[in-house]
C-alpha cells in the first residue's frame, strides 16, 4: 500500500476512535471498503456513524457542513479530509436522482441497505472487521456486479445507477448479474431525467478507466446512449461494426484519456467535426475540451478530403511535385489551419486506427472482438460482427447519407430482440418490457449508422493514404519554420508602413499567404524576402 494510502487510513481510523469514544457507531462505508478489500488505490475515504451532524461538528474542531440536508459533513484532519454521513434511510426519490428527505436512523444494516450494488454496501471498523449484510465480498470473488435488494427499484430511485452500473463492471473487470441487466434495460429511458453534465461524468470516467472497450460494449448493447436527456444525434451504433470493434478492442493502449475520445469520435464522426461539436457541447464538455478534440477532427477531415490537393509545392506552377512532396503539403496547411497539437492528436489516434486495422486484416474474415470474458469487450450479441455481414454498398456514399440521415436520432432506430450484455449470457427477451430500452442495435442499425459515420471510407483512407501521413507527420512538424503569423519576420504594422494603407482585410489575406508560402519552404523567413512578396504583383508571383 503506497504511503498516502497509508497515512490516510490512519488518520481514517482515528476519526472513527473519536466519534465511539463519545458512545457513537461509526465506520468505513462505500467505495473506500470495496477499494480495500480489492487491494486497489484509495482516493477517499468516506464515513458513516449514527451521531447527528451536530454531534459530528461537536466532537472535531475543523469541519464543514457539505451537506447538511443529507446529514454529511466534512471533518478536517490536517492533510486530508473525511465526509462523514449519519446513518439514514431515504423515503422517496425525486427527479429519479435524489432523496425528497432523508430520516436518521441509528441501524448500519438500514443505512446500507439504501445504496447501489452489493460491492458498495459493505463497511468495515477501525480494527478492520468487515461488516457484508448483503453479500459485496462474495459477488466480487465471482466477479459479479449485483444491485442491493430489487435492481428495478435501485434504478428507479436513481437513473444514473445504470451509468455506474456499466462503468463499475467495466473498470472491475465484473459481468452484470442477469435481474441487474434486465431491471436496467427496463429502466433505460429514465435516463432522460439525469443531467447532461451527470451523464458526460461518467462517460469520461469509463473512457478514461482500466477498460474502455468493455464499458463502449455494454453502453451500446443497453441502449442507454438512446435516452439522454439532450437527444444524440452521432452514429453510436457505428460502434458496433467489424471495423471499429477492431479498434475499441484496443483502446486501453492509448494512455491519455483526450486521446481515447479522439478515436471514438473519428469513428463516429470523421467528417463531421462541427456535427461533433455539438454533440460535446450537449454533453457540456468543458469549452477547451471541445477546441481540442474538434481540432484533432478538423486535421483528419482536411486531411482525407485533400484540400490542399491543388496548393502550389514549387515557386511555379508547372512544377511537378511528387507524392510526398504534395502530401507534406496537405499536412502541412492542416497544421497551420488547425495547430500543430492537433497534427499531434491526430498522429496518436490515427496510429491506432492503422494499426488494429492492420491486424484485422492480417486476421481475415475473424471477428476482432474478444472471447467474452468478464473486462474484455467481447462480441455484441446479433450484430455484425457475429454475422459477418460485409460492408453495404451504401456505406461507400457516406456524406451523401449524412446529409439525409442529419434529422435522424439514434433513438428513433429500431429496437433490438436481443438485450444481451457482451462478455455473458442472457437470455433472449423478444416481448414485453425488455423492448423498452431500444436494447442493441440491429444489424441494419449498424450498417446504416456506419453508413452515415463514413466508416468504411476512414477505413479505405486509414489503411492506404494515411500511411505517408504518419511515417512523416512528426519530421514534417518538427522541421516546418513557422506554426502562425506571430513566427513570421514581418507583421500587420511592418505592411502598413511600408503600404501606407489603413489596416484591413487585406492585413490578414497577406500574412496568411506569406505564412502558407513559408510553411511550404517556397519563401525564406527574412524581413526583405517577406516584405519583397508582400507587394509582388500577384501575376508576378509565382515567376
Amino acid at each position: 500500500m503506497e504511503e498516502k494510502n497509508r497515512t490516510m487510513i490512519e488518520e481514517g481510523r482515528r476519526v472513527l476512535e473519536r466519534l465511539r469514544s463519545r458512545q457513537h457507531e461509526a465506520y468505513f462505508v462505500g467505495g473506500f471498503v470495496r477499494d480495500f478489500v480489492l487491494e486497489r488505490p484509495v482516493k477517499d475515504v468516506d464515513i458513516a456513524t449514527s451521531a447527528k451532524p451536530e454531534e459530528v461538528m461537536e466532537a472535531f474542531s475543523k469541519t464543514v457542513p457539505t451537506g447538511l440536508q443529507h446529514g454529511t459533513v466534512t471533518v478536517l484532519t490536517g492533510a486530508y479530509s473525511f465526509e462523514v454521513t449519519t446513518f439514514r434511510k431515504e423515503t422517496e426519490y425525486e427527479g429519479f436522482r435524489r432523496p425528497a428527505e432523508v430520516e436518521y436512523i441509528t441501524d448500519l444494516e438500514e443505512d446500507l441497505k439504501r445504496r447501489d450494488f452489493t460491492m458498495n454496501a459493505m463497511a468495515m471498523d477501525a480494527e478492520g472487521n468487515l461488516i457484508d449484510p448483503f453479500g459485496g465480498r462474495s459477488d466480487m470473488d465471482r466477479g459479479v456486479l449485483r444491485c442491493v435488494g430489487e435492481a428495478a427499484e435501485r434504478f428507479g430511485e436513481d437513473a444514473l445507477r445504470m451509468l455506474r452500473c456499466i462503468r463499475f463492471a467495466a473498470e472491475y473487470g465484473l459481468v452484470i448479474e442477469e435481474a441487474t441487466w434486465l431491471a436496467l434495460l427496463r429502466q433505460a429511458p429514465l435516463l432522460r431525467h439525469i443531467a447532461m453534465e451527470r451523464v458526460r461524468a461518467e462517460l469520461q470516467r469509463m473512457v478514461g478507466g482500466a477498460d474502455p472497450a468493455r464499458a463502449a460494449g455494454l453502453l451500446l448493447a443497453s441502449g442507454l446512449w438512446r435516452h439522454a436527456k439532450t437527444p444524440l444525434a452521432l452514429p453510436f451504433a457505428a460502434w458496433g461494426h467489424p471495423h471499429a470493434q477492431a479498434v475499441i478492442a484496443h483502446l486501453s493502449s492509448i494512455p491519455a484519456e483526450e486521446d481515447r475520445w479522439a478515436v471514438l469520435l473519428l469513428l463516429i464522426g470523421s467528417q463531421q467535426p462541427e456535427a461533433v461539436r455539438a454533440e460535446l457541447r450537449a454533453l457540456t464538455f468543458p469549452g477547451e475540451d471541445i477546441a481540442r478534440l474538434t481540432r484533432v477532427l478538423a486535421v483528419h477531415a482536411q486531411l482525407q478530403r485533400g484540400d490542399a490537393e491543388a496548393a502550389a509545392v514549387g515557386p511555379r506552377p508547372e512544377a511537378q511535385a511528387s507524392t510526398e512532396e504534395r502530401a507534406a503539403a496537405r499536412f502541412k496547411l492542416a497544421v497551420l489551419a488547425h495547430g500543430k497539437e492537433a497534427a499531434r492528436g491526430w498522429l496518436r489516434a490515427a496510429g491506432l486506427l492503422r494499426t488494429a486495422w492492420q491486424q484485422q486484416a492480417g486476421a481475415g474474415a475473424a471477428s476482432p472482438a474478444g472471447t467474452g470474458r468478464p473486462g474484455q469487450y467481447g462480441t455484441l450479441p446479433g450484430n455484425s460482427a457475429q454475422s459477418g455481414l460485409a460492408v453495404t454498398p451504401g456505406e461507400s456514399d457516406c456524406l451523401e447519407a449524412s446529409r439525409a440521415g442529419a434529422g435522424r436520432r439514434e433513438q428513433d432506430a429500431p429496437p433490438s430482440m436481443n438485450p444481451g450484455q457482451p462478455g455473458q449470457a442472457v437470455p433472449d427477451r423478444a416481448s414485453g418490457p425488455y423492448e423498452a430500452s431500444g436494447g442493441l442495435p440491429t444489424d441494419e442499425d449498424i450498417h446504416t449508422a456506419a453508413g452515415e459515420a463514413c466508416l468504411e471510407e476512414l477505413f479505405r483512407f486509414m489503411t492506404e493514404e494515411a500511411a505517408v501521413f504518419l511515417e512523416n507527420g512528426e519530421p514534417w512538424i518538427r522541421a516546418m519554420p513557422v506554426y502562425g503569423v506571430k513566427d513570421l519576420a514581418v507583421g500587420g504594422s511592418d505592411l502598413m508602413a511600408q503600404s501606407g494603407q489603413k489596416a484591413g482585410p487585406w492585413i490578414g489575406e497577406t500574412l496568411n499567404m506569406l505564412l502558407e508560402r513559408v510553411a511550404l519552404g517556397q519563401l525564406e523567413n527574412t524581413t526583405e524576402i517577406l516584405m519583397t512578396e508582400a507587394f509582388r504583383p500577384t501575376e508576378m508571383r509565382d515567376e
